[in-house]
């Protein structure tokens, strides 16, 4: 049985227009099945045809070091969330909000909010990065939170994750943060306006809730009015750490937000194009 050129397969994907770092990984999640030459052809011949993602026609994705079943309800995972999440545990890992254990309290729990969970990635990467901590994780979807709850019960991370159906512009969001104070508010929240098309023909496959969200969302900009705005109303001046995915373009306008509500300590952090990817405050 002759061993699969992998080379030229990455060969191909790139001339099909598929970005060259794209292509790259795509290739390494097929080096990692245990399929044969034909099944593995197969897929990029679809792949390529149809323009339809890699992780959708073997329905699951990698996330950090992790397997997650994807569906076309939920947004495939994307390197840049990772670097949101490695952020947020950096500063969760530092002397002040590390959680403090004594002979009366041997483990003391840190708790967070990851808003616009899809198919669970925030919450079972924190569960994976830090043991002790519980997370609530709320979706508007009751089909995208049952996807979810597989996920983090394959990894074993679902007795410290919280699910549950929850729009972020309902009431019952604003009762989630008066009644619990969290230690981090993580979101990748639908930041696409949806007066712009997609440009990647792979989009097309991807859910428009998690591009552009459920409300009328013309400047992507919505969902960072309302998690920051909710969050100023239930937690003052004693913000919790926060960490958002952004669009780069929105970044001026996410900055005058901030002003508005006179939040100064915060941080942009650029992605692997150098581009601004995270807002940690």
């Amino acid at each position: 049985m002759s061993e699969i050129n992998y080379s030229d397969l990455l060969s191909k994907l790139i001339s099909a227009g598929i970005e060259a770092s794209e292509a790259k990984r795509e290739i390494s999640i097929l080096k990692a099945e245990t399929k044969s030459q034909v099944e593995i052809e197969k897929i990029i011949k679809e792949r390529i045809e149809t323009r339809k993602p890699i992780q959708h026609l073997l329905g699951k994705a990698y996330f950090m070091d992790f397997e997650v079943k994807v569906n076309e309800q939920v947004l495939i995972p994307r390197p840049e969330t990772e670097i949101l999440v490695e952020e947020a545990v950096k500063r969760l890992q530092t002397t002040d909000n590390r959680p403090v254990t004594s002979d009366q309290c041997p483990m003391s729990y840190l708790s967070a909010l990851d808003i616009g969970t899809g198919s669970g990635i925030i919450p079972i990467a924190l569960c994976k990065m830090i043991p002790n901590i519980k997370v609530t994780a709320i979706d508007i979807n009751n089909e995208i939170i049952e996807l979810a709850k597989e996920n983090a019960k394959l990894s074993n991370t679902n007795e410290h994750i919280t699910f549950q159906t929850c729009d972020v512009f309902s009431d019952d969001f604003e009762k989630l943060l008066k009644e619990n104070k969290f230690s981090l508010i993580i979101s990748n929240p639908p930041y696409i306006a949806d007066t712009n098309p997609p440009k990647q023909p792979e989009l097309k496959y991807e859910p428009k809730l998690a591009l552009h969200g459920s409300k009328e969302n013309k400047s992507g900009f919505i969902y960072y009015e309302r998690i920051i705005k909710a969050c100023n109303k239930n937690y003052g001046t004693a913000l919790p750490l926060i960490a958002l995915e952004i669009d780069p373009p929105l970044t001026d306008k996410i900055k005058q937000l901030l002003k508005i509500h006179n939040i100064k300590n915060y941080q942009i952090i650029k992605d692997y194009n150098k581009l601004d990817r995270c807002l940690i405050i």
